[in-house]
C-alpha cells in the first residue's frame, strides 16, 4: 500500500479517488460545494465501472484477486476519504483540495467552503468508520503489524466522533 501517513488522503488510493472528486464533481461547480451524496455515488459508480471492465477480461486468478482484493476495497477507501474531507470541513470551515492543471500539472489550491450533507449521509459514513475499527476488518488489518496502528485508530475514532457530533 502506497502511503505517506495515516490519512486516506495520504494513500495512493485516496489520492486517486480525490482526483476523481476534483475532476468530476468539484470542477463542475467551480469548487464551491462538496455534495457528499453525489461524491459517494460518483466514487461508487467509478469503482463499479472498473469492476465491470475487469469482468470483461478472460477469467484468471489475477483478475479475480484484483477485483476482490483491490477494487472491492475502493468502496471503503471512498467512504473513509469522504468522511475525512467532511471532518476537515467541520474542523476548519473549509476543505482544501488541489487541482493539477497545465502541461506541468501545477497544483492550484482551492478552498471548498460549502458542504451538502444529510443525516443519512452521516449515518452511512459512520457505519463504515465503525466497521473499520473492528480488528477483524481488512482495513484495520492493514495497520495491525505497523507501529502507526494506534495513530491510525485514534485518527479514525476522531473522525468518527466529529461526524457523530454533527448528526
Amino acid at each position: 500500500m502506497g502511503a505517506w501517513g495515516i490519512l486516506e488522503r495520504q494513500s495512493d488510493n485516496g489520492l486517486d479517488l480525490l482526483g476523481i472528486i476534483v475532476a468530476e464533481q468539484l470542477r463542475k461547480v467551480d469548487f464551491s460545494t462538496f455534495n457528499v451524496a453525489e461524491v459517494v455515488k460518483l466514487l461508487n459508480e467509478d469503482t463499479q465501472k472498473e469492476i465491470e471492465q475487469y469482468r470483461q477480461k478472460p477469467p484468471s486468478e489475477t483478475t479475480e484477486f484484483y477485483i476482490n482484493e483491490c477494487l472491492m476495497h475502493n468502496f471503503t477507501h471512498a467512504a473513509v476519504l469522504v468522511a475525512e474531507c467532511l471532518d476537515e470541513y467541520y474542523q476548519t470551515g473549509e476543505l482544501i483540495v488541489y487541482d493539477y492543471v497545465g502541461e506541468n500539472y501545477d497544483p492550484v489550491e482551492h478552498r471548498v467552503k460549502d458542504f451538502i450533507v444529510t443525516n443519512d449521509d452521516l449515518q452511512s459514513l459512520l457505519e463504515v468508520l465503525r466497521s473499520v475499527q473492528n480488528p477483524e476488518h481488512w482495513r484495520y488489518q492493514c495497520w495491525v503489524d505497523d507501529e502507526t496502528c494506534q495513530r491510525w485508530l485514534t485518527h479514525i475514532q476522531s473522525v468518527y466522533q466529529t461526524l457523530k457530533d454533527h448528526i
